[in-house]
């Protein structure tokens, strides 16, 4: 019989919040125990601790985070998953295969790089606004000269465009026969 060769696992299980610290403690072993239950061995753990949730998960906002590094032979994850989905303190998990080169990154490490790159951007921009050169001054307006007073356009005669009252009550008649043909048209329904 040959010798099956082991591979490498991540696996991160988020814990009901409200647990407590012992039961919390608790609940990981549990899963510590299901992964040697499998012939899992942990090589590494990143507990997060507890963490706001991205969007609520069994009526829960936050969660406490672990994260498992182990290597098993790939048969028993089933089991592991059945356990897992069980489990009524776990909200969620994640079991994925590390790649061949993986290098673990616990969150710490991640906290730190992100400090440093924030630190080195704040840097950058102030020395931006130090090496820019403040604008010339925009030259100051001369007092215009006051331009000469223009002639003034001769006024056009006003045309008179009152209506006598005899045109208006013509207007009126025949606005008035049109809408009358308006309404009565049989085509058109009010």
């Amino acid at each position: 019989m040959e010798d099956i060769e082991k591979k490498k696992y991540e696996m991160m299980v988020i814990v009901l919040p409200n647990l407590g610290e012992d039961k919390t403690k608790k609940e990981l072993d549990e899963v510590r125990e299901l992964i040697s239950s499998i012939g899992g061995e942990i090589y590494h753990e990143d507990l997060w601790g507890q963490q706001r949730l991205a969007y609520k998960i069994k009526k829960q906002e936050e969660g406490y985070y672990a994260v498992l590094y182990f290597t098993c032979e790939g048969t028993g994850l089933s089991e592991l998953d059945k356990a897992l989905n069980i489990n009524q303190a776990v909200l969620r998990y994640l079991l994925l295969k590390s790649p061949t080169n993986y290098s673990i990154k616990t969150m710490s490490t991640y906290v730190e790089e992100e400090k440093k790159r924030l630190e080195e951007e704040k840097k950058e921009k102030e020395k931006e606004s130090n090496d820019r050169k403040p604008a010339p001054a925009a030259p100051k307006p001369q007092p215009k000269a006051k331009p000469e007073p223009k002639a003034e356009p001769e006024p056009k005669p006003k045309v008179e465009l009152e209506e006598s009252a005899e045109e208006k009550s013509n207007k009126l008649a025949e606005v008035d026969e049109k809408l009358k043909n308006i309404i009565n048209d049989p085509d058109i329904s009010l």
